[in-house]
């Protein structure tokens, strides 16, 4: 995987590197020296200055190489190629500039200049491991001759077809027989990887085809091309299953048009490069490509004919709802498309657009095969033919607060939900494709917010009661009449954070994966209910790279979230197999017993010297982590919560930022503390912050009768010294107060992140902390996330400059920890306390806990309750 052992090349630098070029009075070895060292600790920030005046002194290849670490280390990869590359020009037989070069050409996935650059790098030093194991790990050089001519069928091949609200496949006798989609949606980026780094050929395809059908699925969804073992694997499955194979719904990817506001859907470069795509999707499913490397794309020789397992396309992505208002605007007289297949009358610019991109692929697949099946483009509610008067557009809303007289502090970054629509019914077959066009939606519960505030929806009943989200279901088909309606992405996310609530608890996180499992079973229901032609269940496994509004400015740099688990983020967590932080076995497990914390973690402990009654001593203090928790283990003499309760805090930045006085006690503890978990029994517990480095803060909506309160970012992100002794709680703003098109207002939602969950993790995969009576443990654990950890991996925290506007990282030694207990009926009175001092209740010296930065996570897979949930409900479902 990428930058997978890049850390052992900085000892070589100094050997490697020799002599700078310029004039050595001019050079200074002290900043390139300071940098390695702490480009090698991880304080990229730090590094990236000492090369910068490094290279103002003494323009050179050194600094250059250092430059190009440092930018691959912040995930750019543009600079980085530029230092490497200036590097190269100046020493071209640089050991450590042609490896940093590789490395770059392979998060890329450029794998020609990778393998060039490795090659060169082990001619530089015979022998090195780091190269061999980039090499090892790059493709064979594939056979690049091509394909014998395509031999096109004389007669028609329609694989399935669109029929009546249903898509219908062969019945083995000549005819068609329909079938309710039961697909569930594959990424496959693994933990570490980037969404374009496939699995290699090592089975892992041929374990996830056989867990979608022991699952109950009939199809499975990929959004762009994979691997040839994939389709390789697909084959072989469905030849060795021909009464239940697994069908194939294949995406057609690109990205958002050109343009200033990226709505130049004409742009003759930008709409050949999806053309393009389509032909080599088109192309590979009939096993007939040869497919070169390009950078972010899979790769290889595709000879194995799936075309007949293919049940549909969904070409495109969730388009972006100012491109296409800007498109439409801007040729309202494109209304009209005939093609030989599709056709489309009375549409906006872009549904008229869509149309002729969706003619062109069916024309290329029969004129090449001789062979079409059903075709839809991919749509979502945002951009939906319905008409929302919950959902005012942006200007909408602003003249709605103008005439309220009200102002806010901050305006939403949120796209216009009904603006604009795209419209399937306005694209019709022509007699020449009898498979047919359909319509796919992704569509989740929680969101839009029209979903869940139209009074309509909220009324609304499925077979299994009340369902707001079975109201727009019920809508959105019939909207469409006969044409089939796949609700082609759907679910909810088992992460510990939540990004948007929903009236009948369906949120946008927040869900143990038992909670998940008889949620998605019972959305798969009311989809069923609606009359949707089928469901594509998202997804197959949980994927650490994706990214959610709610938490995406705290995750610095972003392309390293790849590296590590964050809980909060709702959508690294839909997966049916978990892809849980560290190695199988070797977990944290929450639930009060010390046996997995044998031989780790432990940090400091007291005697028992008999000073203080039980319930209010502290034994130890034991601190460990993974890629996704801070777990704590603090021993007590007896859990008791009536008698004692405890206080710890944390130090996350420099001993002297944050605030020295513990709340509720006033005691000063012996370093500054950002952080303080507040364990005040089951239903009490909760993490508490200093209030200046809260995310958040309260403000109010100006004007506005009665006074009405939402949240706005807390800048500059920043911890100050203090000595207040005032904690705040860390409340998010998962829904934003809203005025319908009536002028109806719809207050915010606020949830509190920080409040613990008691519980044993046997019992909800939700549970933060539990106490055991009998061994007098404590155990508990935190997301790096709500520590404010940016990037756990590398170990940057937030802590923006004086007038930062977004946040800010810098590289943390590590955390200090101090612990206090005290009685509830009596706070001020002394405790005990943790690292102990020369007298009872005084803190001793705070040492130093800290974590090895990481470049290659640990994970391990699991199958969640989903899975059975999932088998269950496709079972009963029939077409």
């Amino acid at each position: 995987m990428p930058m997978g052992v890049w850390v052992l090349l900085l000892p070589s630098v100094a050997v490697a590197q020799g002599k700078p070029r310029c004039d050595p009075a001019r050079a200074d070895t002290a900043y390139l020296s300071a940098g390695w060292r702490q480009l090698r600790t991880g304080n990229i920030a730090d590094a990236a200055g000492n090369f910068a005046r490094a290279r103002a002194r003494c323009p050179g290849h050194d600094a250059e190489t250092g430059l190009g670490y440092v930018g691959l280390r912040q995930g750019e990869l543009v600079a980085a190629q530029r230092a490497f590359d200036r590097a190269l020009a100046l020493r071209p037989s640089s050991y450590d500039a042609l490896s940093g070069r590789g490395m770059v050409a392979w998060r890329q996935g450029d794998v020609s200049v990778a393998r060039r650059m490795f090659e060169r790098a082990l001619r530089a030093v015979p022998g090195d491991s780091t190269a061999t194991a980039y090499l090892a790990r790059l493709p064979a050089p594939m056979d690049t001759s091509p394909l014998p001519p395509v031999r096109r069928p004389s007669r028609t091949m329609v694989a399935a077809r669109a029929g009546i609200r249903r898509l219908e496949v062969p019945d083995g006798r000549g005819a068609f027989r329909p079938m309710w989609i039961k697909a569930v949606n594959i990424g496959a980026a693994l933990p570490g990887r980037h969404p374009s780094e496939f699995p290699p050929d090592d089975g892992t395809y041929e374990s996830w085809l056989a867990l979608v059908d022991s699952m109950g699925g009939n199809a499975v969804r990929v959004y762009t091309i994979h691997p040839p073992h994939f389709y390789r694997a697909l084959g072989r499955w469905n030849r060795s299953h021909p009464a239940r194979p697994l069908w194939l719904i294949h995406g057609v990817w690109t990205e958002p048009p050109p343009g200033p506001h990226e709505e130049r859907y004409d742009d003759p470069e930008w709409a050949e490069q999806f053309r393009a795509e389509m032909r080599r999707v088109v192309d590979l499913l009939h096993g007939h490509a040869v497919l070169t490397p390009r950078p972010g794309h899979a790769a290889g020789r595709y000879t194995f004919d799936v075309s007949r397992w293919t049940l549909a396309w969904i070409i495109g992505r969730e388009w972006e709802p100012y491109s296409v208002t800007g498109f439409a605007s801007a040729h309202p007289q494109d209304s009209v498309y005939r093609g030989a297949y599709i056709s489309s009358a009375n549409g906006n610019a872009v549904e008229t657009w869509m149309a002729a991109a969706s003619d062109y692929l069916v024309s290329y697949e029969m004129r090449a095969y001789n062979a079409q099946r059903p075709l839809a483009y991919t749509n979502w509610p945002t951009l939906d033919p319905l008409h929302h008067p919950t959902e005012s557009t942006r200007g909408e809303e602003a003249a709605l607060l103008a005439k309220r007289g009200e102002t806010l502090e901050e305006t939403s970054r949120e796209y216009d939900n009904d603006a604009i629509g795209l419209d399937a019914v306005k694209m019709r077959a022509t007699a020449a494709y009898p498979a047919g066009v359909f319509a796919s939606y992704h569509a989740y519960p929680y969101y839009p917010d029209f979903m869940v505030l139209d009074p309509g929806y909220r009324q609304a009943r499925s077979p299994d009661g009340p369902s707001a989200y079975f109201g727009y279901l019920r809508e959105l088909v019939e909207h469409h009449g006969t044409m089939p309606v796949v609700i082609s992405e759907y679910g909810v996310p088992s992460s510990r954070g939540n990004a948007h609530v929903q009236p009948q608890g369906w949120n946008h996180g927040g869900h143990s994966e038992g909670e998940q499992a008889a949620i998605d079973a019972r959305l798969t229901r009311d989809i069923h209910a609606a009359g949707a032609a089928g469901a594509g269940l998202f997804a197959l496994i949980d994927e650490w790279f994706k990214k959610n509004w709610l938490v995406i400015d705290f995750e610095v740099p972003l392309e390293r979230n790849r590296l590590w688990l964050n809980v909060l983020d709702a959508e690294q967590n839909y997966g049916v197999l978990a892809l849980r932080a560290g190695r199988a076995g070797d977990a944290i497990v929450v639930d009060g017993r010390p046996d997995d914390w044998r031989d780790r973690g432990r940090w400091y402990a007291a005697p028992d010297d008999g000073a203080l009654a039980p319930p209010l001593r502290l034994r130890e203090l034991r601190v460990t982590s993974d890629e996704a928790w801070v777990y704590l283990r603090l021993s007590v003499g007896a859990v008791d919560w009536s008698r004692a309760r405890y206080l710890i805090g944390i130090s996350t930045i420099g001993d002297s930022l944050g605030d020295v006085r513990l709340p509720y006690t006033g005691t000063r503890a012996p370093v500054g503390l950002e952080f303080v978990v507040d364990l005040a029994g089951p239903t009490a517990s909760r993490v508490l912050v200093d209030e200046p480095y809260n995310l958040y803060r309260a403000a109010t909506v100006r004007g506005s009768q009665p006074v009405q309160s939402i949240t706005v970012y807390n800048r500059p992100f920043r911890t100050v010294p203090n000595d207040n002794g005032h904690y705040d709680t860390l409340r998010v703003e998962t829904n934003r107060r809203r005025l319908g098109r009536d002028g109806t207002v719809y207050p915010a939602q606020l949830e509190e992140r920080n409040v613990l969950r008691y519980a044993r993790q046997q019992e909800t995969t939700l549970a933060d902390w539990y106490a055991d009576s009998a061994t007098g443990t404590v155990e508990l654990r935190i997301p790096w996330g709500m520590l404010h950890v940016l990037d756990p991996s590398s170990r940057v925290v937030l802590f923006g400059g004086p007038q930062s506007t977004s946040p800010e990282g810098v590289v943390t030694p590590g955390f200090r920890f101090v612990a206090q207990s005290y009685d509830p009926s009596d706070p001020l009175a002394v405790g005990d306390v943790l690292p102990r001092g020369e007298r009872s209740g005084v803190f001793g010296s705070v040492p130093l806990w800290s974590w090895p930065p990481w470049e290659q996570p640990r994970w391990h897979a699991e199958r969640k309750p989903l899975f059975d949930a999932m088998r269950q409900t496709f079972d009963a479902i029939r077409p």
